[in-house]
């Protein structure tokens, strides 16, 4: 495989999951050592903050909720994803810092650059090389989710806006980003994929 960190990206519902685990059996068979993390959470101190961002127990305000998530990233970085890495272990997360960008940064309304340069001094610039975005229709993606946490609950047009700051994110990082309609058949964007990653030249 062609990157270290690999990160899937996209609204709630989109099919992140499904994608990790093809992906993630494909490196099992080709011997490839690889550390699954998601965000919010990744790691125990992670896994208590992601408790507090997700749960209808807790009203956040934007900005409060943008510097969780970072925090969140801070520890998850130095903790795990950067070790791994150092040790040879290739890293396939459940969402990043760009998530925050569309998130917060946009859906929020908080502003693209502002939540992109917190979430940088964060994580030290340590950005994933490679982002597969799974682009979805809001109205189709929540219809698949079987439990709505605190910001998947969100109104629609607050998806809307996130689809459209992952846009912004895929435009202005066109080189890292692979933008996939996540509609279109599942072992055909799976095979995109692989061939982007170049996961079989191993």
């Amino acid at each position: 495989m062609n990157t270290d960190y690999v990160a899937f990206e996209g609204v709630d519902g989109s099919g992140k999951t499904s994608y990790i685990e093809s992906l993630t059996n494909h490196l099992e068979k080709k011997q490839i050592d690889y550390k699954i993390v998601r965000e919010p959470g990744g790691s125990k101190l992670g896994e208590g903050i992601r408790d507090l961002l997700l749960s209808h127990e807790y009203e956040v305000e934007p900005l409060t909720e943008a510097l969780l998530f970072s925090a969140n990233r801070a520890n998850l970085v130095e903790e795990i994803i950067r070790p791994s890495i150092e040790a040879g272990i290739k890293i396939i997360s459940d969402r990043s810092a760009f998530s925050s960008v569309a998130y917060q940064g946009i859906g929020r309304g908080l502003g693209f650059e502002k939540i992109y340069n917190i979430n940088d001094i964060a994580i030290n610039g340590f950005w994933p090389e490679k982002v597969i975005l799974l682009d979805i229709d809001p109205e189709i993606s929540l219809r698949r989710q079987k439990v709505n946490d605190r910001i998947g609950s969100s109104d629609i047009d607050f998806f809307k806006k996130v689809k459209d700051g992952y846009l912004e994110l895929a435009e202005k990082f066109e080189n890292d980003f692979l933008v996939l309609d996540a509609t279109q058949d599942f072992e055909f964007n799976t095979k995109i994929i692989y061939e982007w990653l170049d996961v079989d030249s191993t």
